[in-house]
């Protein structure tokens, strides 16, 4: 179901073409496979090749990052939990659905890409089937977490595809980091050096290596300025705020204790969980964490016209180690806690997935 996007002038176009052809090769490659694979020349002014969208709509999660150190079976791991409405783009905006459109993230993919240029990489994506993932992990070890960031700069007026701007979108930016670098000093680099274009949801980043590194990347809404914050060998939470505006739990602003979706609350949450933890931390500890910050609830926080039902979409737990993922699937609601008023989440099995690749 994927309809090319058009740019707004040829100008942009052409940008675009030049920005990739320096900046990132791999993805203008792929552009001229999209170009040829819909009839197109691969120098066409008029459609937006870099990107395969659908079901647009933004991000938003939970993420933890687990050191070696800190885990049972010495692995490094990263517990995420994807979450989102159960209802379409124009629902959440306040318009009818129309026939034939699909939930957003009802369709999720699993894509293994063994490339010719760039290193072999596993994603759990959705959105975009070109360069679109909310995580994922490369061969080297190097694994990404996309979030939405609520205090992040976005533009008002934007095209969700980034095609104004000669620079990369979001999701490309993310790609690149996955195609292109082995640790988390080489990603830093690359965030810097390359352009990021604006577009309707801001979002930051939770990337970590092999080595146990990791850092949370933002962009700070009042002055455009790049905040790396590092985890100094810890355990590292992210969640849908600004890290380097609230690095203190005891900082944090008022919410209601009922407001359970509140990304104040599932940080505290995740936070308290490492801190009451004794001991090392298990894999079935990761899912516990997970657990406890599952969406369940009705609202409007994560920019519905009105309430609308949010869940827990695809909790995921990676190991870096072995370049692995396991993931499961919200199916349905269960019976509601008499207690909360929430309702239970069905899921799928758990599916295991793993890069065939050498460590």
């Amino acid at each position: 179901g994927v309809k090319l996007g058009r740019y707004a002038s040829p100008v942009y176009a052409k940008a675009r073409r030049l920005y990739m052809a320096k900046n990132y090769p791999i993805l203008s490659d792929r552009m001229k496979g999209v170009a040829e694979s819909f009839n197109l020349s691969t120098t066409d002014d008029t459609y937006v090749t870099s990107c395969l969208m659908y079901d647009l709509a933004p991000l938003a999660c939970s993420a933890l990052y687990l050191p070696a150190d800190s885990t049972t079976g010495g692995h490094i791991l990263l517990a995420h939990s994807m979450d989102f409405y159960i209802t379409t783009l124009r629902e959440m905006f306040g318009m009818g659905r129309v026939e034939g459109e699909h939930d957003l993230f009802s369709r999720n993919f699993i894509m293994e890409l063994y490339p010719d240029k760039g290193y072999a990489s596993l994603v759990l994506g959705a959105l975009d089937l070109m360069n679109g993932f909310q995580s994922g992990i490369n061969s080297e070890g190097l694994i990404v977490a996309m979030l939405a960031d609520n205090n992040a700069p976005a533009n008002k007026t934007p095209s969700p595809l980034g095609d104004t701007s000669g620079g990369l979108n979001i999701l490309q930016l993310a790609r690149l980091i996955l195609d292109t670098c082995a640790t988390v000093d080489e990603a830093k680099v690359a965030i810097l050096n390359n352009k990021l274009t604006l577009g309707f949801e801001p979002a930051h980043f939770l990337i970590g290596d092999r080595s146990g590194k990791s850092f949370i990347y933002e962009t700070a809404s009042k002055d455009f300025t790049d905040h790396f914050t590092g985890n100094d060998g810890k355990p590292q939470i992210m969640t849908n705020h600004s890290v380097h505006l609230y690095p203190d739990v005891n900082g944090f602003p008022y919410y209601s204790p009922r407001a359970t979706y509140n990304t104040f609350y599932r940080y505290r949450t995740l936070n308290d969980f490492l801190q009451k933890h004794r001991g090392k931390i298990s894999r079935d500890d990761a899912w516990m964490a997970l657990h406890s910050v599952y969406a369940h609830t009705v609202d409007a926080d994560e920019g519905a016209a009105f309430p609308i039902p949010c869940r827990t979409l695809c909790p995921m737990v990676y190991d870096i180690d072995e370049r692995s993922l396991e993931v499961k699937f919200y199916l349905k609601d269960g019976p509601t806690d008499p207690k909360t008023g929430d309702p239970k989440l069905i899921f799928s099995k758990i599916f295991r997935f793993k890069l065939a690749v050498n460590k």
